[in-house]
């Protein structure tokens, strides 16, 4: 009961609300709770010096990696440091095993939402000298690859209507090079498919980008990393003055796959100390 001002009288009971009022933020805690899926990214050439760093990178940034390799006890023991990846053995320069490995993926860790084309070959010779299958080599694996894994995982980012592309290409692939036509024929065909795809796939929520890495410490280089005298006038070419490292590349992979590459598509990104500068 209350006085004339509104006030409750003495002795009076207090309202209580409804005790089923009290429970209703219980019923909604196991929603809010409830941890997010991991996104998927998928790594070609996952057991070299550059693709494992990126595996590293990704897995650490909290995506669920897919580690594809030629290699495939390599790409299992690159996975087997990593939470929720898994290392599959892939030959990129074939429909079929990027296709099965792509469906075990899909069942394994989900839908992937990231594509990174890193595996690559590199030979060095006058194009005189070039064999037949050796150039074979080096555009399947540098371009076909990038090609059959892109025409494997872009129909499910579609579908989704968000997903990333990122492509390891090359300065060698925005400027030619002594010995090493058929290595550039194949990054310079690699950044024009970066280029196409992001006209074509930007409009479906795809960011397509490729990054051009310099010289890098991996055993790629290693046709110059045992000269001493080589390497050193090399380095004094160039601004860093020195080789890059491969968790360098890793680090901008993880850039053009964050928010905050959001608004790049077809960007060509030279990552080589300013030796294109």
């Amino acid at each position: 009961m209350t006085g004339p001002a509104g006030e409750m009288a003495a002795g009076a009971s207090i309202p209580q609300p409804a005790a089923e009022a009290l429970l209703e933020p219980v019923a909604e805690l196991s929603a809010v709770t409830e941890p997010a899926r991991a996104r998927v990214a998928v790594v070609t050439g996952a057991a070299g010096g550059i693709g494992s760093a990126i595996c590293r990178r990704l897995s650490g940034d909290g995506f669920a990696v897919a580690c594809f390799d030629l290699r495939e006890e390599e790409a299992a023991s690159v996975a087997s440091d990593l939470p929720a990846a898994r290392g599959y053995g892939v030959d990129v320069r074939d429909a079929a095993s990027v296709q099965a490995a792509a469906g075990r993926v899909r069942d394994d860790l989900g839908v992937p939402w990231l594509l990174v084309n890193a595996a690559g070959v590199f030979s060095i010779q006058r194009i005189t000298d070039l064999d037949e299958s050796e150039w074979d080599r080096i555009l399947d694996t540098n371009l076909k690859g990038p090609y059959l894994t892109c025409r494997e995982f872009l129909p499910g980012m579609v579908q989704s209507a968000e997903g990333a592309i990122v492509n390891i290409a090359s300065t060698a692939g925005v400027r030619g090079g002594r010995l090493r036509a058929a290595y550039c024929a194949s990054k310079g065909g690699l950044v024009l498919l970066t280029r196409s795809l992001a006209i074509d796939h930007g409009p479906d929520g795809i960011r397509v980008n490729c990054l051009c890495p310099g010289l890098i410490d991996t055993e790629m280089a290693d046709w110059i990393r045992g000269d001493d005298a080589a390497l050193a006038s090399w380095a004094a070419s160039v601004p860093a003055r020195r080789m890059g490292t491969p968790d360098e590349i890793a680090d901008v992979v993880a850039f053009l796959a964050s928010d905050g590459g959001s608004y790049l598509h077809g960007a060509v990104l030279m990552v080589d100390g300013g030796g294109t500068a």
